[in-house]
């Protein structure tokens, strides 16, 4: 008898542990009614943005149909945007969950995106190399750190309790140091560990702070400017041409948001509005038609 309740109790304890791995990978979907009403037409993004808009200020509305504000935010506010929204105008949406119970929507033109894991690997793909390994068993039970992405300053300890972080994908940085992109590992998605030595923290990396840094984040500035297709101006650096059409950018982004350009804010889809009027419409000719047909039978 006892050996059926053991048996019964692992095959529940089994149950119950895939059951919760499995919620563990679920994508977090916000409760928001037209998000649920339009969840096929949703993009899942799950990234972190700032907000920037016209007059120093972003709005969040009700729905991408529904100019019913909810929150208002100065621009440099970091916001996490989970799914995007196309109405029918073209304007882009992205919804944001406070976890609180307050859901909004946002125009994505307002919004500029926070570097990230993501944006490293399409920046530095070409030298990324497709290895696949994990770490020694030896880093079982210490404390490692994960990486946004290689040089960044935010990162996650973690404990390596069973077994250590597979990556798949190697970078060299401009110090030679390797790092391998982490895709999952325990609930953390999408993000790099320091092969060479991953209990090292940021200041044992980089002894010499942002400056000691800088060889990371630039690796691919000691190419050729040719290499890279940059353009030379005679007399002039590239780095410094490179800021200056950075400055001028973020100038005509700034012009292109001032007052006089229209806020984008939502607007009841077209298709809806054509739709409501056919049937207005319709109900009128059939009101009329049923009437003339009323006084004729009454004569």
């Amino acid at each position: 008898m006892r050996k059926i309740v053991y048996v019964l109790a692992g095959l529940l304890c089994c149950l119950l542990g895939s059951s919760f791995s499995a919620r563990a990978d679920v994508i977090w979907e916000p409760e928001d009614s037209f998000y649920w009403k339009h969840a096929e037409e949703c993009t899942y993004v799950s990234r972190m943005y700032t907000t920037n808009g016209p007059d120093n200020k972003v709005i969040s509305y009700k729905s991408p149909e529904l100019p019913q504000e909810v929150d208002t935010w100065e621009n440099g506010v970091r916001v996490q945007i989970l799914f995007t929204y196309e109405d029918s105008y073209g304007n882009l949406w992205g919804i944001y969950d406070d976890y609180r119970g307050t859901t909004g929507w946002i125009p994505m033109e307002y919004m500029e995106l926070v570097y990230d894991s993501i944006a490293f690997r399409e920046e530095h793909e070409a030298q990324i190399i497709g290895d696949v390994g994990d770490l020694d068993e030896k880093y079982v039970g210490e404390t490692i750190y994960l990486w946004e992405y290689p040089g960044s300053e935010e990162y996650t300890p973690m404990e390596v309790s069973d077994y250590t972080p597979e990556y798949r994908g190697i970078y060299v940085d401009g110090n030679g140091k390797r790092w391998g992109c982490v895709q999952y590992y325990f609930g953390i998605k999408n993000t790099w560990v320091y092969i060479d030595e991953p209990t090292a923290d940021f200041e044992q990396i980089f002894p010499e702070g942002v400056a000691d840094r800088a060889a990371t984040d630039r690796e691919a500035d000691d190419k050729a400017p040719e290499e890279q297709g940059e353009k030379v101006l005679e007399g002039q650096e590239t780095e410094s041409w490179q800021e200056e059409s950075r400055q001028t950018a973020e100038e005509e982004k700034q012009n292109s948001k001032s007052g006089g350009t229209e806020r984008i804010v939502p607007r009841l889809n077209r298709n809806l509005v054509v739709t409501a009027s056919i049937l207005v419409i319709l109900v009128v000719a059939v009101t009329a038609v049923l009437l003339v047909k009323l006084k004729g039978g009454r004569k």
